[in-house]
């Protein structure tokens, strides 16, 4: 359908009463998609303002969209609100609003907002961050420029300081524009003398508080009059694609300028995030507003399947995901949120931090715990950690009473969850975890949960992106154990390879090779130790296997057909690997052949059950109790009742492939219990 400036247009029922989420379909097409999280259904628009232009993206709250042609530098703001025309709901395009033209190449903007209560107001200004490659030295150059509606041309805007770079976009926010950069720097742009200025403000992160792990995007969001820093972790598939992975909130403190980590943002508020841009929302029970779960973040995000959408629940650290667009968006065509300004409204704040929390807990009365019923004791008990449960009977007389969860329990893999920092692989027992990260060290501990055990590792300075690790014993505080790391860069031209065993005081690079064609970027998922080999995968629309012999210095490189979420893992005396993208698509399964160094093809796995997992898999032989011939994974439903799976004989994924929780930051674990 087409919609003139001045038509009325009658569209898509709900529009302008609640979130939703659009997409400029192509690089200079007149076409929108515009998507209802509350159903999942897309609507395309035909808008002739759009026309030969590229949409930048939304602006001024999400009712806007900011324009440019990039063959004439036409630059202009149209506008998307909604009406009624009897029972119906409608969706106008009013007169656009011209810009100066923006003499800038399309690679170079890297993000936009606006400054003023609306284009109608006299102080209303768009301002846009400008990155780009210096042609002396190759660094990067970065400034902002800023227009007002009626200006002839875009001004520099006045810096105190050279500007950091963007970590996140640009937001508004009590009269001014914050973003956040590096250095935990954030940039504040506001009127000084009636001329707009930017100044750096330099916030703490406080003692002993990290902000994050392996951080790949932030986003600012203003909630309640508080204003709130998002770092989302994803495993990269592509340069700007990846699978959200872990997520932190923090919240600033613009008098003592610190950082402080909050573990929710309240009952009745949610967070819609889009590239680096975010909003904040209330929870709407009815409505047919998808936003019905408080102290959640709903990000999206392109996937090597589909468009997705994440939903964070803070409540129990679990994340889930819908696919919104049968295709992943390119970056120049990526979905941002449209959410009507009634939905962004201040509110009271409502918000507890985690300090505020154990303040509390410190001051508060000691209950009498050993008089709470043997019923709800055992509700206690099923929600408990795996560690926990062992723990839970030696307490006090009366919770010995309650049965044990393991008597008839069989030796499965279970899946571990910890809240605190970054962990990496499970061997048997044993889990590797990340103590720091800085720049390029990694500092790297290796901890038995059951037994308490520990061993330290040098600092693990890498080159590029670290991928991987591995070791070569059951045992890892043995001195025989080696242990294996990998990184490379995303392109996949560089690949760093290390070693370390216990008698040595630092990582030996093995091997730095450079990749030319074909290239080898590394998978996100951990090498496996295989016949006294180490075998690693790539990523990308094919594949690779990799192996590095553990004592040796041979490499040697294999390619294999392959999807973008891989994992190995040994079957049988038999190095498999499997391959996974969408629901319409099974998980496809092959063994290698080591004489031939080539990979087969199975249909079936011989009545054994693999739990597959970026950071660790692993294979029962022959399960009992029906449950072979499945491929599971560390998901699960919305009611924590059944676990997610393939069945290799119905071809089906239980009970679905999307909407199941997956808890962040955790492992499959083989405990061996003794019971």
């Amino acid at each position: 359908m087409t919609a003139t400036k001045e038509e009325e247009s009658a569209l898509l029922s709900g529009f302008g009463t609640r979130p939703w989420l659009v997409q400029a379909l192509t690089r200079g097409g007149d076409q929108l998609t515009f998507v209802d999280p509350s159903d999942g259904s897309s609507h395309r628009v035909s808008v002739p303002e759009m026309q030969g232009k590229t949409c930048l993206g939304c602006i001024h709250g999400g009712d806007w969209l900011l324009m440019l042609d990039e063959s004439t530098a036409e630059c202009f703001l149209l506008r998307l609100t909604s009406g009624s025309s009897g029972e119906r709901s409608i969706i106008i395009f009013h007169k656009t609003i011209p810009l100066p033209p923006l003499r800038e190449p399309l690679e170079n903007i890297v993000t936009y907002a606006s400054l003023g209560p609306s284009p109608a107001h006299p102080d209303f200004a768009v301002v846009v961050a400008i990155s780009r490659e210096s042609e002396e030295d190759g660094s990067l150059d970065r400034w902002l420029l800023h227009c007002r509606p009626g200006d002839p041309e875009w001004s520099d805007l006045a810096s105190q300081s050279p500007m950091p770079s963007l970590t996140s976009r640009l937001i508004s926010y009590g009269g001014q524009v914050y973003w956040f950069g590096d250095s935990n720097t954030l940039a504040v742009i506001g009127p000084d003398d009636e001329v707009l200025r930017a100044r750096l403000i330099h916030t703490v992160v406080p003692r002993g508080k990290r902000k994050h792990d392996m951080p790949t995007g932030y986003c600012l969001v203003e909630s309640c009059g508080d204003l709130f820093v998002v770092p989302i972790e994803q495993f990269r598939m592509f340069e700007n694609d990846g699978t959200p992975s872990a997520i932190a909130v923090f919240r600033l403190d613009l008098e003592s300028r610190e950082w402080s980590s909050v573990d929710s943002i309240g009952d009745d508020r949610a967070f819609l995030v889009s590239g680096r841009h975010g909003f904040s929302v209330p929870v709407a029970q009815a409505g047919g507003s998808f936003v019905q779960q408080g102290n959640c973040v709903y990000f999206v995000a392109s996937s090597c399947d589909c468009e997705r959408l994440y939903k964070f629940c803070l409540d129990d650290m679990t994340v889930s995901f819908q696919k919104i667009l049968p295709e992943p968006t390119e970056p120049w065509s990526r979905v941002f949120w449209a959410v009507p300004p009634a939905l962004q409204e201040v509110c009271e704040s409502s918000f507890q931090s985690v300090e505020d929390e154990e303040q509390a807990a410190a001051t508060s009365g000691t209950p009498p715990w050993e008089d709470l019923p043997i019923e709800l004791l055992e509700l206690v008990v099923s929600k408990l950690s795996l560690v926990d449960r062992i723990r839970f009977p030696a307490v006090c007389k009366t919770w010995s009473m309650v049965s044990s969860p393991f008597e008839e329990a069989k030796v499965w893999p279970w899946l571990m969850h910890c809240s605190g920092r970054a962990f990496f692989p499970i061997l048997e027992k044993w889990l590797g975890g990340s103590v720091d990260r800085c720049q390029h060290l990694v500092d790297f501990v290796f901890i038995n949960p059951f037994t308490r055990e520990m061993v330290e590792a040098p600092i693990f300075e890498r080159k590029y992106h670290y991928k991987g690790l591995w070791w070569s014993n059951a045992d890892p505080t043995s001195p025989d154990c080696v242990f294996f790391g990998i990184n490379s860069n995303h392109d996949g031209n560089r690949v760093g390879v290390y070693t370390w065993q216990d008698s040595e005081d630092e990582w030996t690079e093995k091997h730095a090779l450079e990749y030319q064609e074909p290239l080898f970027p590394v998978a996100f998922n951990n090498p496996v130790l295989f016949h006294d080999k180490f075998y690693c995968l790539g990523r990308a629309t094919w594949g690779h296997l990799t192996q590095l012999t553990m004592h040796g210095r041979s490499w040697r490189s294999q390619n294999h057909e392959g999807r973008e979420f891989c994992y190995l893992v040994e079957l049988g005396g038999k190095l498999v690997s499997v391959f996974v993208r969408n629901a319409n698509e099974p998980p496809r399964v092959f063994k290698l052949d080591e004489a031939m160094m080539v990979w087969i093809e199975m249909h079936e796995i011989g009545g054994a059950a693999l739990f597959l997992d970026y950071m660790a898999s692993y294979s029962v032989a022959s399960p009992e109790g029906g449950h072979g011939n499945r491929i599971y994974f560390p998901r699960y439903s919305e009611d924590g009742k059944q676990a997610a799976f393939y069945d290799m004989e119905t071809k089906l994924y239980y009970p679905s492939f999307y909407g199941l929780k997956q808890p962040l930051q955790c492992v499959w674990v083989v405990p061996h219990l003794r019971i």
